[in-house]
């Protein structure tokens, strides 16, 4: 670090401070937290093995999230709840156009997926989405023609 300026005719008047390392540490520490927030906003906190499509899409809107586990638990806003009370709480939903969203784990029986698709329908959600990983698509020559 150098502490003195010296000015054209040699006088070393004032002090200065070399700023270099502080913008390299405060800008490392923004794209710490910047990938910490990404991470923590995009798992959701709930250990769920999501199955794969290429065709997934981000989701922008507003949206009600329920998780589905692995033992076939469901995890609402960090609570572990019964089918009864998702029923209570998708109730009270006052906005019926929301967006739920199903993180089902890629082990969750077929039927307990469509228990909980039920229970929004019943409660007037009718806009479902299955939140699923983004996996690389398929070139052309190898996708299965239908």
């Amino acid at each position: 670090m150098r502490f003195k300026r010296k000015t054209k005719n040699g006088a070393g008047t004032g002090s200065a401070l070399d700023i270099t390392p502080v913008v390299d540490v405060v800008f490392n520490l923004l794209i710490f937290f910047a990938l910490t927030l990404n991470f923590a906003a995009t798992s959701g906190g709930i250990n769920v093995k999501l199955p794969s499509a290429s065709s997934a899409e981000p989701v922008k809107l507003e949206q009600l999230t329920i998780n589905l586990t692995k033992d076939g638990s469901i995890v609402y806003n960090n609570d572990t709840i019964d089918a009864a009370k998702l029923s209570t709480i998708l109730k009270e939903v006052k906005d019926k156009d929301s967006l739920v969203i199903i993180r089902a784990d890629n082990d969750v029986p077929h039927g307990k997926v469509v228990e909980i698709m039920d229970i929004a329908k019943s409660e007037g959600l009718s806009k479902l989405a299955f939140a699923v990983q983004a996996s690389p698509a398929l070139p052309k020559d190898e996708k299965s023609e239908e």
